[in-house]
This record gives C-alpha cells, structure tokens and sequence, in this order.
C-alpha cells in the first residue's frame, strides 16, 4: 500500500489570514508533503529497475518519444487518454471580460494562451478519484519523522481546505484542476464527489456533459 506523507495546517477556507474572522472559521486540515520531484530520467532507471528486459536509455527513448507526440496530438485538437491514468486535453485562456460585440471578435484578441489539462481515469477498473485513490494509500504524518509538531497558519485557496502548494497559475500552466478566469470554460467536466468525469463519457457522479467524440465548446 502507498504510503502519503501530509503535514497539520491550520486554515479558513475562502479567508486571508488579514481577515477579522479568520480566527473564529479556522480548522485544522491535512496537506500532503511531496518528498521530491522525479524527472524524466529518474522514472526511466524506476521502469528499467521493475525487471523490465528495456534499459534506461530504451525507457527514456519511448517516453521522450510518447511526450512529443502527446503535444502534437494535442494541438491537432485531440485528446490523449493514457489507459488507467487519466486524459489530457487543451482548453483556451480567454482574455477577461470576453468581447461583447460579436462583429469585434477575433481570436488573436481573444485567446491569451492555452491551457494543458488533466482529467484522472474514472473508469470502474482504475478509477483515480479522490475516493477510490484514497483506498490504495496509508498516511504517515511528517511530525512523526521530523519530531517536529509546530502546527502552520496558511491561507486556503478554495471552500475546502485544499492546498495549491503556492503555485500561482496562469495562462500557460498545467493543472487539473478547474477554473473559470476572464470567461474561460471548464470543459463540463466538474470535479465532484466522486473524483473527476470521464470527458469520453457523458456527465455522471453529478459531472457536467459534453458535446460528445467530436469537437467540444470552450
């Protein structure tokens, strides 16, 4: 079983720690604590050390491979569904406020960047909701290797006490998450109870829908 490390924060989702009631809305919350970043290469030497008969460089040579053609892919608007992982697919920034006059349109004006999302697999045999994943994993609370029991005051960035680690999004980042900046659309697909909606599938699990296999709106 996965082992998730997470650290005690106090917050009150929707507050600023400036904020007169802070005090009297904030809880207690559990973050979870990334012990490192694995680059390329460092996932190449992990597959090549699982008794596979490819060696590192053969690894990194199909994943470099795999990545470039997910991009084109991509920009040739297609999704790419990585089998019991999840999908990923493009969504347009809109420049804020949108335009008003549909005789004024054009999408040079409109379009401030794209965005690189992610959609984790909701299907019933690697369902990566938040629910089903939280079965695979056992917690281990970072004080208890640290001996350090100092509990932090921070700012949450949404109604329920999750955490975006301070990365500051923009027009050009990857996230898969939803968001509605300057009139973007969130593709219909609603992050919910259950995890995330299969963008191959209609809404479910109260999920948003979808124009269908062919071209989505937003």
């Amino acid at each position: 079983m996965s082992k998730i490390i997470y650290r005690k924060v106090r917050t009150a989702p929707g507050l600023k720690l400036t904020d007169a009631n802070w005090n009297a809305n904030a809880a207690y919350y559990a973050k979870a604590v990334s012990l490192e970043t694995l680059s390329q290469r460092d996932m190449a030497r992990h597959i090549s050390s699982h008794g596979s008969p490819y060696t590192v460089d053969v690894v990194m040579g199909v994943l470099e491979a795999y990545r470039n053609c997910l991009i084109e892919q991509l920009l040739e608007s297609k999704k790419v569904k990585v089998d019991g992982l999840g999908t990923f697919y493009v969504t347009i920034a809109n420049k804020e406020g949108g335009e008003k006059d549909i005789t004024k349109f054009n999408i040079s004006n409109i379009a401030q960047g794209l965005r690189l999302r992610f959609l984790p697999d909701a299907s019933q045999e690697e369902n990566l909701s938040s629910k089903e994943f939280l079965k695979k994993a056992s917690f281990i609370d970072v004080s208890t290797l640290t001996k350090d029991n100092t509990v932090e005051d921070e700012e949450s960035d949404n109604d329920n006490g999750d955490e975006n680690d301070n990365e500051t999004q923009n027009p050009g980042t990857t996230n898969g998450g939803n968001e509605n900046q300057g009139g973007n659309e969130n593709e219909n697909q609603n992050q919910n109870q259950g995890g995330s909606t299969d963008p191959d599938q209609g809404g479910n699990n109260g999920g948003g829908s979808n124009t269908g296999d062919g071209w989505e709106e937003g």
